[in-house]
């Protein structure tokens, strides 16, 4: 939230002026923005912004017609037009009527908050009341505090991301206000009085330490809420407001070193130091500082923009201090965009490529068949289609049932496990990449042209004719080499040696019928003990050692069928991870689609 509409409320609150103050506070579909707040005043003036456009337009006819009945707040359901689209998305808005003394005084206390750089939560209850709710820092809190509110607000603190909750008998809007950072500029020169003013445009207040008075004076920095003149920038610092969330920003040949040494001993959130990258090594190697506090280290300065004017360096400056405080990638809105990517399959090998990109900030949706094969299944985010919902080292995976439901889960955090093996969905996700997983030894309807980069794991592909890339499947020297033309190492239908045992390894069904497991994975099992059957006919272990897979009870197989997967290695067997085979293969999907990426 803009630091000027809690400025706005503040004032208008103060004056007794009425107004409504409107929030976002959750978006479905491909609405364009978010987040956002604003004040509308008794003439219609806005204050801050949730997107503009219709969305905009109409908030601020339903904020005056609010004011002027004697309701106390609206929730209300936008849909969002896009050209020739009439329905791309639903903003959902709530509109609070701040007439009365009490909602108005809680507005000048957050502006209070804010003005002692604060970090702290705004809480909208709509349910059971409609309700103005806070917690900051400090512990202190504003209104009538729900109990839930106190729980979630914290972790608000901690995580720093914003939060809607909906449950049977409460639901609430939580928000940070405020970044609650402060920046924190040494060197008065051109550089850092272009960054203040970019500075105080997105709400960041500013401190100023020279050594020099000319360099810090009221004309250069207007906005700045310290201008500090020392013999040494060391006693200037000593005056200085610094904590946890201070970015600084040294923009002065004069003290680079003795600055930086001593504001990483420090705990805040980002230096920045304007110089060469030969400057930054010799830098880095004398600071000599813990490897935390290096991370927080930027030199040379900013983002990649081919900056060089000092008002060009300051755009490229406070870009990269917005994506620190923010905690993004910093990448281009058009490649976030396409970031989604449909996996085939999600078997034992395919979650492992599912995790990793998962992790590396893509937005993969899994399409499987209604009832999986798969039987490593402790490791394998298609038992989703059987259970609903499973986790595989801490990463969470739901069965859904539409795209739209996908891109939901996405917020969550949750990979979603979609039931369309013919891959229908094509259309409507256009995803960045397509990788088929499925692990069948020959191509199951995977085409070159069904995404913008196509890869594909294994035999049974030729890479440049049915997908852009063929990933090596096979344990060895070439597992995980990235194929651009040619096809894998072929199925040899033997299994790997582990401990001396291949063939002996894996279980096949005698027969055509159900399959109905009498063990778990995990189990240690012993020659000749029945693992399961087939209609009725046993199936024996053949060798001893831990049972790493083992087929869903219920399903019809045929003859041969793989059903179950024995671990010589027993005891000493993980059957709770991902292999390392799978993480390889991974890795090599993720090198392809980042490169890809960075080329386009």
């Amino acid at each position: 939230m803009n630091t000027t509409v809690l400025q706005q409320a503040s004032y208008l609150g103060e004056h007794n002026q009425a107004f409504v103050f409107v929030i976002i506070l959750k978006t479905e579909g491909s609405a364009s923005r978010s987040q956002g707040a604003m004040v509308v005043d008794q003439a219609g003036i806005v204050t801050g912004t949730i997107g503009g456009g219709e969305t905009e337009a109409y908030a601020q006819r339903q904020a005056l017609d609010l004011l002027s009945s004697q309701e106390q707040s609206r929730h209300l359901a936008f849909t969002v037009r896009q050209g020739e689209v009439s329905d791309a998305g639903t903003v959902h808005l709530l509109l609070l009527a701040c007439t009365t003394e009490s909602m108005q005084k809680a507005f000048s206390q957050f502006r209070a908050w804010e003005a002692h750089q604060l970090h702290h939560v705004m809480g909208l209850q709509l349910q059971p009341s409609i309700a103005l709710m806070g917690l900051c820092e400090g512990g202190a809190t504003i209104g009538e505090v729900h109990p839930q509110f106190l729980e979630q607000a914290h972790q608000v603190l901690e995580n720093n991301v914003p939060r809607y909750i909906e449950t049977n008998n409460w639901t609430c809007y939580l928000s940070l206000p405020v970044k609650a950072h402060n920046l924190l500029l040494i060197g008065g020169g051109h550089v850092n009085q272009a960054v203040a003013q970019l500075a105080h445009a997105v709400g960041l207040p500013t401190q100023v330490v020279e050594t020099r008075a000319e360099f810090a004076t009221e004309d250069l920095f207007p906005f700045a809420k310290k201008r500090i003149v020392a013999e040494t920038v060391q006693k200037a610092l000593e005056e200085a407001s610094i904590n946890a969330r201070t970015i600084c920003v040294i923009a002065s040949h004069a003290f680079d070193e003795e600055s930086a040494k001593l504001l990483l001993d420090r705990d805040i959130a980002y230096l920045g130091v304007l110089g060469s990258r030969h400057k930054a090594k010799r830098l880095a190697a004398s600071l000599k500082c813990r490897t935390q506090a290096i991370q927080k280290f930027y030199c040379p300065i900013g983002l990649d923009l081919g900056s060089e004017t000092p008002q060009e360096i300051a755009v490229s400056v406070i870009a990269e201090v917005m994506k620190v405080i923010n905690q993004t990638t910093g990448s281009s809105l058009r490649n976030l965009g396409r970031r989604v990517v449909l996996v085939r399959g999600g078997g034992d090998l395919a979650t492992g490529v599912i995790l990793r990109l998962h992790r590396s900030g893509y937005r993969v949706i899994v399409l499987e068949t209604e009832q999986p094969s798969v039987i490593r299944t402790t490791v394998s985010l298609a038992q989703a289609m059987f259970q609903g919902r499973v986790e595989v080292e801490g990463i969470t995976a739901q069965r859904c049932a539409t795209v739209k439901e996908a891109f939901n889960l996405f917020d969550e955090d949750i990979i979603p496990v979609l039931a369309d093996p013919a891959m229908e969905c094509l259309d409507e996700v256009q995803p960045v990449c397509l990788v088929d997983a499925i692990m069948a030894k020959r191509n199951l309807g995977t085409h070159i042209d069904d995404a913008p980069l196509v890869i594909a794991l294994g035999p049974g592909f030729e890479a440049g004719v049915d997908a852009d890339i063929v990933i090596e499947t096979k344990r060895g020297h070439s597992l995980g080499r990235i194929l651009r033309s040619g096809c894998a190492i072929p199925n040899t239908g033997i299994p790997g040696l582990v401990n001396g045992f291949g063939e002996e390894r894996v279980l096949h069904s005698p027969k055509a019928g159900i399959f109905r497991s009498q063990c778990t994975i995990g189990d240690l099992v012993h020659t000749g003990q029945v693992i399961a059957t087939v209609d009725g006919e046993p199936i024996f272990a053949p060798i001893d050692g831990k049972l790493r897979g083992l087929l869903n009870s219920g399903l019809h197989v045929t003859a041969h069928f793989k059903v179950a997967d024995i671990d010589p290695r027993g005891e000493q067997a993980d059957h709770t991870t991902v292999s390392e085979k799978a993480y390889a293969i991974g890795g090599a999907v993720l090198e392809a689609l980042d490169g890809f990426l960075n080329r386009a």
